[in-house]
């Protein structure tokens, strides 16, 4: 796991003095004017980040990304083919992770005079934002707690390496908060192994780096976002493992936090995509929960990863179902915005048209435009995969 675009603030054409030689101010002001827009929206999609970032930074000549990002991709893709196979990285078990920490707030703000500082400072946040995602994403491939506690050993060695070499405040504060919300979200995998040579002190971390602890309200802040997010994920734990109902929502928020295969069920479960004739089939919502991360799994490219649903749901025919048996006259519009939104994460719009209309498509008829959204590609690979599924 890597900070690219962290490490080229450090030795790369991301150093304030060479990025001023590379882009006027007029420029660095619409690269961040745009990222910002994209920040603004709270977008937690990993695909979605990454794309923002190529568009940022790789785009523009500055930092190569997409290569470490389609490295990470393939180890998470391979991952859950093992898986799926029924291979097994060892004998470790698995630790499922759902309480996502944010310490955002611990350190006071750090001014930002010019457009640099802007687009730097939202770099660094979304470069964090992404490597967290990412994590995450790990976990719920590999399903080993000994493969994660490496990943995590190798991330917080490279973050620490940069609070030493970097002379920037914001990147030594950053990336401390982005050390701790990596430990404490993954701390009981972490603590599952004897061996722990990495720092897990706040105070001292801090030292490390600074030469002195922290100021106290710093301190106070940091302890006090830590406790009221681990207090509630224990409590979350206890009440599932007693078997007890929730408590009133007043009273307690969960702190678990749903990923986009558990999202997308919730939406299309609205017009009972489980009991669906193929879906239901399946029997068991293991199966159905492998299948949905089937469907969504990341490819190399977005026309791969979409046009790969669009087949998957063609297949299933779920466009069909919703027509059949919830909304009566269905329109076809509706369906795109439905999995514009549910599926590509979009706010709004059609974009899914276009991997929809690309299932039925010939491949070599280069006249029409959507054969290079690949639905076509997957319509037989869809068959397969569902099959492997049900058989399995």
């Amino acid at each position: 796991m890597t900070l690219p675009i962290v490490d080229s603030m450090l030795r790369g054409d991301l150093r304030r003095q060479i990025l001023t030689t590379l882009k006027t101010e007029k420029e660095i002001s619409l690269l961040w004017r745009d990222l910002s827009k994209f920040h603004a929206r709270g977008e937690q999609n990993l695909m979605a980040i990454e794309q923002a970032l190529i568009a940022a930074v790789e785009k523009n000549g500055l930092v190569k990304v997409s290569a470490g990002y389609k490295d990470d991709r393939e180890v998470r893709q391979g991952a859950e083919e093992a898986r799926n196979s029924g291979m097994c990285f060892g004998a470790d078990e698995y630790t499922r992770v759902d309480c996502k920490v944010c310490l955002e707030g611990v350190f006071k703000p750090i001014a930002e005079n010019t457009p640099t500082d802007k687009f730097l400072h939202l770099l660094v946040k979304m470069e964090c934002m992404r490597t967290m995602e990412s994590m995450l994403m790990l976990v719920k491939s590999v399903h080993d707690d000994a493969v994660v506690r490496t990943y995590v050993r190798k991330l917080f060695s490279t973050i620490t390496s940069i609070c030493k070499d970097s002379n920037d405040l914001f990147i030594k504060e950053s990336m401390t908060q982005l050390y701790f919300e990596v430990y404490h979200t993954f701390r009981r995998v972490m603590e599952k192994s004897s061996q722990q040579a990495y720092e897990t002190d706040f105070e001292n971390y801090v030292f490390e780096w600074n030469g002195k602890f922290p100021e106290d309200d710093v301190v106070a802040r940091y302890n006090d976002k830590v406790s009221v997010t681990l207090s509630l994920s224990a409590k979350s734990e206890n009440s599932v493992s007693s078997k007890q109902e929730l408590p009133d929502k007043t009273t307690l928020i969960r702190a678990t936090t749903k990923d986009k295969f558990d999202l997308f069920l919730d939406a299309a479960n609205a017009f009972t995509f489980s009991e669906m004739p193929k879906v239901k089939e399946l029997g068991t919502p293991e199966k159905i929960r492998q299948l949905v991360e089937c469907m969504l799994q990341e490819k190399d490219t977005i026309a791969d990863t979409f046009g790969h649903t669009a087949a998957m749901l063609e297949f299933l025919g779920f466009f069909k179902w919703i027509g059949e048996k919830h909304v009566s006259g269905y329109k076809v519009s509706q369906f795109d915005s439905w999995c514009s939104k549910n599926v590509m994460g979009k706010a709004s719009g059609t974009a899914f048209r276009h991997y929809r209309l690309s299932v039925g498509v010939n491949p070599t008829d280069n006249d029409n435009a959507s054969h290079k959204y690949l639905g076509w590609k997957y319509k037989s690979v869809v068959v397969e995969e569902y099959k492997k599924i049900l058989e399995g």
